[in-house]
């Protein structure tokens, strides 16, 4: 027999909890799982780009449908909570989801992928985040979306997942949210700069005249979609305690992004501004380093995964 406390007793969760314990006590389960449908449903925690993303991949991938929560720490806009149910994802607020979690409620399938931009107590969302997963669950997986940034290589040298990581305050935020999720059996999938046709540094660069860069700076990166089709390998066949790297096949220079862009009908009209960083010149005077070049050759071996976009061009070449 079942507790519920009273802070607990919201009708729909007396109603899951109900179904969840008649299955649990149906196949012989002691604790309650949210997963007792067949079709393993999947938390995604920071339902922005990405996570919807890979919700739609998820989906995808369970043609029987499924039962994606898009969880979010603040309420989203009318016009993205429009687009959540439009994609068949069901938005809950954090609060929801941990009042859940104290009523013994777990998911076997856990994606953080909320960005640590504004958000100041990152470490403690990834931690409660942690308490969603259902550990014990067969096949389950807790995946956390961190960045390549926390490689430290600046010299143009070539990166793998075992690489020595850097300091700063964001690497070191990031890397405190990595520990804890390597620590609890979950895995780490470090991306590229993200980018779509509309989003990712050359929107930027291409609205200004001069950007007080290295021209020749590397920058490796990976379509949205690529990074959400990741992310979803890494759910299903990553390991625990896994670190992966995921960028396409080769990095470009600042330049060469905004030359490749500027050859979209979207951005025929745009000039590429005057990089200004000075390219044998030290940080201080906007040159720092070249860069790193990503080589995920080891990751798309351990989880089965290919970027569709081989590169930047490459999807560009899709525009033209």
């Amino acid at each position: 027999s079942m507790f519920v406390s009273s802070q607990c007793t919201t009708l729909p969760t007396l109603l899951s909890l109900a179904a969840a314990s008649g299955a649990a006590s149906r196949s012989g389960l002691s604790g309650v799982r949210a997963d007792a449908g067949a079709q393993p449903p999947l938390v995604v925690v920071g339902a922005g780009v990405l996570g919807r993303l890979a919700a739609q991949e998820w989906q995808e991938l369970h043609p029987g449908g499924c039962e994606v929560l898009g969880v979010t720490r603040t309420r989203p806009d009318e016009e993205r909570e429009a687009a959540m149910r439009a994609e068949g994802i069901t938005h809950r607020y954090r609060s929801d989801i941990e009042a859940s979690v104290r009523c013994g409620t777990r998911w076997p399938y856990v994606l953080f992928s909320a960005s640590p931009s504004g958000n100041d107590d990152y470490a403690t969302a990834v931690a409660s985040a942690l308490e969603y997963w259902d550990k014990d669950a067969p096949g389950g997986r807790f995946v956390f979306t961190s960045s390549a940034g926390v490689c430290a290589e600046q010299d143009g040298g070539v990166v793998t997942e075992m690489s020595p990581v850097g300091s700063g305050p964001r690497s070191e935020r990031l890397l405190a949210a990595e520990k804890a999720v390597l620590a609890a059996g979950g895995c780490v999938v470090r991306l590229a700069g993200l980018y779509l046709e509309g989003r990712g540094a050359h929107n930027y660069w291409l609205t200004q005249e001069e950007v007080a860069q290295r021209p020749d700076g590397l920058i490796n990166q990976v379509h949205y979609r690529d990074a959400a089709n990741v992310a979803v390998a890494a759910l299903l066949r990553g390991s625990a305690g896994g670190v992966y790297l995921a960028a396409d096949d080769r990095p470009l220079t600042r330049e060469q992004i905004c030359l490749q862009a500027c050859r979209a009908p979207r951005f025929a009209a745009r000039k590429v501004p005057t990089f200004t960083g000075s390219v044998s010149g030290a940080a201080d005077h906007g040159g720092g380093g070249i860069g790193k070049i990503i080589d995920s050759t080891s990751t798309r071996t351990a989880i089965g995964w290919q970027p569709k976009y081989k590169t930047f061009g490459a999807f560009i070449d899709t525009l033209v």
